[in-house]
C-alpha cells in the first residue's frame, strides 16, 4: 500500500517493524523484512518529490559555514531520498578499515571484516553494481592492470571502483512495494519523536507529524531508523523526555565523532611513456558495469607509515579557469548552473569575468568538433543511457592530469552534532553541526601524497608535483564530503564508548535499531551507500531471526 500521513487512523496503526525514513537503506529493509513475511510500515517525511517546504526542514546552524555545506543541501527529503541523487559509486571497505589500529584513535570495530563480507554481494545487486570484483584482473580481465605502466608495488596498486546505474531505490522497488501485502509506505509521514516507554529501555511508538499540529503514532515490536547520518542523530538527541540526553545517549556518545571523507584536487602527475599507455578512462565490464582504476595506498603502506586509507585518481584541470583551451572544460564551466549543486560546487573557486567567459567562449569556437564529438557521446552515454556514464573524464596529450585524493577522516569525539535553540517547522529543533578536521587527518595526507610521489619516482612511472602547504589548505577548505554523513551514532561493543551494538540495536533500548553510516566507527576509504546497504541487509536477516 501506498497512502500519506491522513491513512493512519487516529488510533494509530500497529505493524512487526516500522521503519523511518525511505531512502536506500529504508526501502532495501523494507522489501527484505516483507520477503519474510514480516508486516511493516514505512515512514517517509517527504512526498513524491523534493520540494523547497520539504527541504528546508533540513536547514541547521553551522559553526563554520566556509568549511561544511548548508545542511539542507546533499540530503532529499522525498521518496527515495538521497539516492534520487547518487552518483552511484559502490566500493567496500577494506579489511584494515574495521581492524583497531594503533595510529588511529577510535578506531575498531565490534564486527570484523569476514562478519560483514558475505553482505557485499547482495548489497551490489541491490545497487545494481555487477559483481565483487575490486582488481582489474577480475573486473576488466585480459585488460591493462595499472592505471599507469610500472607504478604498482608493495606501496601503491591500483585497483578498481564500481558503479550503479546510478539507483533511485524508489524506481527500483516502490513498485514492489506498495503491491506488497506485507508493506505500508505513507509519505508526508515526518517521525518528530522516539517515545520510549517509562522505564527507557525500549520504544513504545514513534510519533508522526501531520499538517495544523496533528499527531499519530507508529507501534511496533521492532523500530528502525534508517533516516541518514544528520536526521538519525537529530531526532535522538530530540527525543528526550524520558532520557534527557536523547535516545542512546548513556554514554554521552550520540552526535560525537562526525566524520566525512576528504576530498578534493591537489597536485599534478605527470605519467612517463605515451599517453595512451595510461588507463584513465571508464571501461565496461562484460555485464555493462562501469569501472574505472584508481591508485590506492596498500595495508601494507598504511601500516608501515600510519596513514589513513587514501586513494588517488586523475580529475580534469579546473574547467572556470579558460587557460586549459578545452571547449568540453569550457562548456562545463559555461552551464554549470544547470548541474545539481552538490556536483558543480567544486567547479571553480575564483570569480570568472566577462573577460573570462569570452576566453571559453573563445576555446568552444576554435574546437566545434571537438565538442560536438563531445556532446554526441555525453547524450548516448549519459543522458538517454539507462545505465549512465558516471562523470566526464578527458585525456590528455602531455599525460599531465590534476591528482584528487580521496581519504579517509579519524574520529574526533569534539567532531559532533547538536541541538540549536532554533525550531523548524514541525516544531523540532534544528541541528548545529560543528564539523572538524584534525592534525592527523592533514597530516596522513600529506605523508600519502608523499609516499605516492617517492613510488612514482621510484617506478619510473612518473612524478607527482604539490605543495604540502596548499596540500593541507585545500583539505581543510574544501575537501568535505558534504554527503558523507558518519559516525555519530557509532557501533560499539562497550556502551559508554558507542551508541549501537554490533547488531546495530541502540544500547540500553532493546528495540531500536539504526541503518545508517553514523553507525560506523570509522569511514575507511569509500564511499559510504555500499557497507549501509550491507549492514541493512545483515540488520533485514537479525530482525527476520532473532537470537
Amino acid at each position: 500500500m501506498l497512502g500519506n500521513f491522513s491513512d493512519i487512523p487516529e488510533a494509530g496503526l500497529t505493524c512487526d517493524v516500522a521503519i523511518a525514513g525511505g531512502g536506500a537503506a529504508g526501502l532495501t529493509l523494507a522489501r527484505t523484512l516483507a520477503a519474510g513475511g514480516l508486516k511493516v510500515v514505512l515512514l517517509e517525511a517527504g512526498g513524491d518529490k523534493k520540494t523547497a517546504a520539504s527541504q528546508d526542514l533540513y536547514r541547521g546552524e553551522l559553526v563554520d559555514p566556509v568549511v561544511h555545506p548548508a545542511t539542507h543541501n546533499y540530503r532529499v527529503r522525498a521518496l527515495g531520498g538521497t539516492s534520487r541523487i547518487w552518483g552511484g559509486r559502490a566500493i567496500p571497505l577494506d579489511p584494515i578499515d574495521l581492524e583497531a589500529r594503533a595510529w588511529v584513535p577510535g578506531s575498531g570495530w565490534p564486527l570484523s571484516f569476514a562478519e560483514l563480507a558475505g553482505d557485499y554481494a547482495e548489497a551490489l545487486e541491490a545497487a545494481e553494481a555487477g559483481a565483487p570484483a575490486y582488481s582489474t584482473a577480475e573486473a576488466l580481465p585480459g585488460s591493462q592492470e595499472e592505471l599507469a605502466p610500472g607504478l604498482d608495488g608493495e606501496m601503491v596498486r591500483t585497483t578498481v571502483e564500481r558503479f550503479s546505474k546510478p539507483t533511485n531505490f524508489w524506481r527500483r522497488y516502490g513498485s514492489e512495494l506498495t503491491q506488497s501485502q506485507h508493506v505500508t509506505v505513507l509519505r508526508n509521514a515526518p517521525v518528530t519523536r522516539v517515545q520510549l516507554a517509562d522505564d527507557g529501555n525500549s520504544v513504545a511508538w514513534l510519533e508522526v507529524a501531520g499538517p495544523d499540529a496533528a499527531r499519530r503514532r507508529v507501534t511496533a515490536k521492532n523500530y528502525v531508523l534508517a533516516l541518514g547520518g544528520l536526521e538519525t542523530t537529530r531526532l535522538m538527541l530530540a527525543s528526550n523526555d524520558v532520557r534527557p540526553d536523547g535516545v542512546g545517549n548513556d554514554g554521552g556518545q550520540l552526535g560525537r565523532n562526525y566524520m566525512s571523507h576528504l576530498c578534493a584536487t591537489a597536485g599534478t602527475v605527470t605519467f612517463s611513456g605515451p599517453p595512451e599507455g595510461v588507463a584513465y578512462d571508464y571501461a565496461q565490464d562484460r555485464h555493462g558495469i562501469y569501472v574505472r582504476r584508481r591508485l590506492w595506498l596498500t595495508e601494507a603502506a598504511q601500516r608501515q607509515h600510519g596513514l589513513l586509507n587514501t586513494t588517488f585518481r586523475t580529475q580534469l584541470p579546473e574547467p572556470g579557469d579558460p587557460s586549459h583551451g578545452d571547449a568540453v572544460l569550457s562548456a562545463m564551466f559555461l552551464v554549470k548552473d544547470m548541474v545539481l549543486y552538490e556536483y558543480s560546487r567544486k567547479f571553480v573557486e575564483n570569480p570568472v569575468g566577462w573577460a573570462g567567459r569570452a576566453r571559453h567562449v573563445s576555446n568552444i569556437v576554435r574546437q566545434p568538433i571537438r565538442l560536438a564529438r563531445f556532446g554526441s557521446n555525453w547524450l548516448r552515454k549519459r543522458t538517454f543511457a539507462e545505465r549512465k556514464l558516471p562523470s566526464v573524464v578527458l585525456g590528455s596529450a602531455a599525460n599531465r592530469y590534476e591528482l584528487e585524493f580521496h581519504a579517509e577522516q579519524a574520529p574526533n569525539p569534539d567532531s559532533r552534532l547538536t541541538l540549536s535553540g532554533e525550531r523548524d517547522a514541525l516544531d523540532m529543533p534544528r541541528l548545529k553541526v560543528d564539523w572538524r578536521i584534525t592534525d592527523l587527518d592533514i597530516e596522513s595526507l600529506q605523508k600519502s601524497y608523499d609516499l605516492l610521489a617517492g613510488e612514482l619516482l621510484r617506478s619510473g612511472a612518473g612524478r607527482l608535483d604539490f605543495d604540502r602547504e596548499a596540500l593541507g589548505e585545500r583539505a581543510r577548505r574544501h575537501g568535505i564530503v558534504g554527503g558523507h554523513h558518519i559516525g555519530t551514532t557509532k557501533m560499539s561493543a562497550d556502551p559508554k564508548q558507542g551508541v549501537v551494538d554490533a547488531d546495530l540495536r541502540v544500547h540500553g533500548v532493546g528495540n531500536l535499531y539504526v541503518a545508517s553510516s553514523s553507525v560506523f566507527p570509522t569511514s575507511g576509504q569509500a564511499n559510504p551507500t555500499l557497507t549501509i546497504l550491507a549492514l541493512t541487509l545483515r540488520l533485514a536477516r537479525h530482525l527476520s531471526h532473532p537470537g
